[in-house]
């Protein structure tokens, strides 16, 4: 093998290995839909609102913006604390039209969970960019240690206990 040809494979294999592992969602079409997307209603200004809840979600997670099809940018991670600081600061800015946006409770985020679905566990007509990853609760943790909070992991759609420091993805939810 030459010299060349070895360094472009070998280039090549990095790019590879190192790029995002991009997954296909798999759904088990035998069983019913838990979140039909005639449950959403379409705000068209990159909110969309739960019929079933009453609750309005941001499409895309924090980072990224609906550009009328998709969502556009990079989904952005953060602290437990720099996430409760980005919902304060995007309420400054009145998107989609609204102030109240907030962190959801675990049972929140458990309601968007497409049972049918993993990797993703969501509804990606709904939501269209929705990482295999933890999203951050408002929800504490259950035992003693203040230092801990609940997230949703999207992979499986199963809800666990993170540390305040770790950093994770950020949907945002606001009230009826």
């Amino acid at each position: 093998m030459n010299m060349k040809f070895r360094y472009l494979l070998s280039a090549a294999l990095f790019v590879v290995m190192a790029g995002p592992a991009v997954a296909v969602q798999k759904c088990d079409d035998g069983k019913p839909e838990t979140t039909p997307v005639s449950r959403f209603k379409d705000n068209g200004d990159g909110t969309i609102t739960d019929k079933q809840t009453k609750h309005t979600w941001l499409r895309c997670p924090v980072g990224m913006t609906w550009d009328g099809k998709s969502c556009a940018g990079k989904s952005l991670e953060y602290s437990y604390s720099e996430a409760l600081a980005v919902a304060d600061e995007l309420n400054g800015g009145k998107v989609g039209g609204r102030s109240d946006w907030r962190l959801p409770t675990i049972a929140e985020l458990e309601s968007i969970v497409e049972q049918r679905c993993f990797s993703p566990a969501i509804n990606l007509d709904v939501f269209p960019y929705s990482p295999q990853s933890g999203f951050w609760s408002s929800t504490d943790n259950p035992g003693l240690l203040t230092s801990r909070v609940m997230l949703l992991h999207f992979y499986n759609g199963n809800a666990y206990i993170a540390n305040k420091t770790q950093t994770w993805r950020l949907r945002l939810i606001a009230d009826k």
